[in-house]
């Protein structure tokens, strides 16, 4: 009787021989050198994956994004720093989105936190420069 879990013999393969690259030890004894192993005869069944690439320009959004955050308190350089941010966050997420690249967490982070800093940098902005006018300073003195 024949045990019903071994693998059958390929088309043109002798199955008084085994396994098609050769004689296999049995398990526990060493491989001699130059012996082929198993799959010695055969090549991966799927191609080689290359890896993911991670966007840089959704890296660069949410470091931009979370600097805005922290400095929405400096007038005129959070403006462009969450301007910057959404930006490249929305260029990271559309990169991310393509196959082959990862990065789409990183873009919509970013994107949140350059929105998230751009509603008080206003606010922040408007306070100054109405600030500014209410003591008489003029710009040409502080800017």
């Amino acid at each position: 009787m024949t045990d019903p879990y071994q693998q059958q013999p390929y088309p043109g393969q002798d199955p008084a021989q085994g396994h098609p690259s050769g004689p296999v030890p049995a398990p526990g004894y060493p491989v001699p050198y130059g012996a082929p192993g198993y799959g010695a005869a055969y090549g991966s069944p799927y191609p080689p994956v290359a890896p993911l690439k991670t966007s840089g320009l959704a890296i660069a959004g949410m470091v931009v994004g979370i600097v805005a955050l922290i400095f929405f308190w400096v007038p005129f350089f959070d403006i462009v720093a969450a301007v910057t941010a959404i930006g490249l966050s929305w260029a990271g997420m559309v990169q991310g989105g393509k196959p082959g690249w990862t990065g789409q967490g990183m873009g919509i982070a970013g994107l949140v936190c350059g929105i998230l800093a751009a509603i008080p940098a206003v606010i922040f902005l408007i306070w100054f420069i109405v600030s500014l006018s209410a003591v008489g300073a003029t710009c040409a003195i502080y800017c």
